[in-house]
């Protein structure tokens, strides 16, 4: 494609309000999702009330809930009636009401001993979250009682005449005062620890990009009704519907390397760039495989939903189902996502393209279609 055509092809382009906005979303899109990581949000909002502030187990438990990771907000509260309050109006996601013996709660668990009272949770709805939460309060109120646990069994073994004391003191002498986790990330690029909020941006561009690809079948597809294509021939009409949605993908495509660059998720420019070029390449074949198997404006409006929820659950844009291996190798966005930490994936998406060229070439024989 010569250096005039493209230029000529871009002046037709930004005459789209469609694909001007799909631009436009790009840079909005990050910076919302920058400046909400910057401001005060968290994962779960959870208020606690004890019924006795002055129990011991009561303290014990909302200063370990407060060394959680900040990511989750904590608030005491004067009543519980205010708790369940800010639960109903969806200001809490969660209220915790310790009750007022708590501290015999926990001293009848010791004994293996059912209790008389039990914390209680108001929650309006339950999610993944919601079980995390109750998880993580489970084994923070495991936390301490364990140690009753441990001294009652103790001393049954021993006997309160058995040097009890000592032992239990060796114990906790011996207990570790730190964490015994270290945590690594497996593939050749890493990148600095990043605030939750902005962790799907990456895959929420790759989607995007997913969309521009569509738009550029669409476009295509419409250019070729309207005869745009009477001057331009090629005797390999594969390569000229590449060059033309390579146009339409290069703005979208540098506009999202910028916003990962400048919002601090790159892992490198040379290897987000390599990335990126595999992926639009990707996207590019998808989205002429599916104009050829589908072959109409109408259609493709109608599938490009579809793909892109598809694609959503099936890449690791918010979590990554492990379970759907096997149809997760269609998805282009899977590749890209998974190749932005490991080489390997890199690979793998290059031949996913090859794969893909093979199949549009099949197509293109069967159907005999003008591009």
């Amino acid at each position: 494609m010569s250096i005039r055509r493209f230029i000529l092809l871009n002046k037709r382009l930004y005459k789209q309000a469609t694909y001007v906005i799909l631009l436009l979303m790009i840079p909005i899109a990050v910076m919302l999702f920058k400046t909400a990581a910057e401001s005060d949000s968290h994962v779960m909002k959870i208020g606690i009330y004890a019924e006795d502030k002055n129990a011991v187990s009561a303290r014990s438990l909302i200063d370990e809930l407060r060394t959680v990771r900040e990511e989750i907000s904590f608030t005491e509260y004067a009543s519980e009636d205010e708790a369940i309050k800010d639960v109903t109006s969806a200001k809490l996601d969660e209220a915790w009401i310790i009750p007022a013996g708590i501290d015999e709660t926990f001293e009848r668990l010791a004994v293996g001993k059912r209790p008389k009272d039990t914390i209680r949770v108001y929650e309006r709805e339950q999610g993944v979250t919601h079980l995390f939460m109750q998880e993580l309060l489970e084994s923070k109120a495991f936390k301490i009682y364990a140690p009753g646990v441990f001294e009652k069994g103790a001393a049954k073994v021993i006997g309160e005449d058995g040097g009890l004391d000592e032992f239990v003191k060796t114990f906790y002498d011996k207990a570790p005062g730190s964490s015994i986790f270290t945590y690594a990330r497996l593939g050749d690029n890493t990148v600095k620890e990043e605030s939750y909020l902005l962790m799907p941006v990456r895959g929420l561009l790759a989607i995007l990009l997913l969309i521009t690809s569509f738009a550029a079948s669409i476009f295509y597809m419409e250019d070729s009704d309207n005869g745009l294509f009477i001057y331009w021939h090629s005797k390999f009409k594969n390569l000229r519907a590449l060059g033309y949605y390579s146009v339409v993908m290069i703005n979208s495509a540098v506009l999202v390397l910028l916003a990962l660059v400048l919002s601090g998720m790159s892992v490198g420019v040379i290897t987000e760039a390599v990335n990126m070029v595999v992926y639009c390449v990707a996207l590019i074949l998808f989205s002429m495989i599916v104009r050829m198997v589908f072959g109409s404006v109408k259609t493709m409006g109608v599938v490009m939903p579809l793909a892109v929820i598809v694609s959503i659950v099936l890449s690791p844009v918010f979590i990554d189902i492990k379970g759907f291996r096997a149809a997760q190798i269609f998805i282009p966005s899977f590749y890209y996502l998974m190749s932005t930490y490991d080489s390997y994936w890199l690979i793998r998406m290059c031949v996913y393209c090859l794969c893909e060229v093979l199949v549009l070439e099949v197509l293109y024989r069967i159907k005999r279609i003008k591009l």
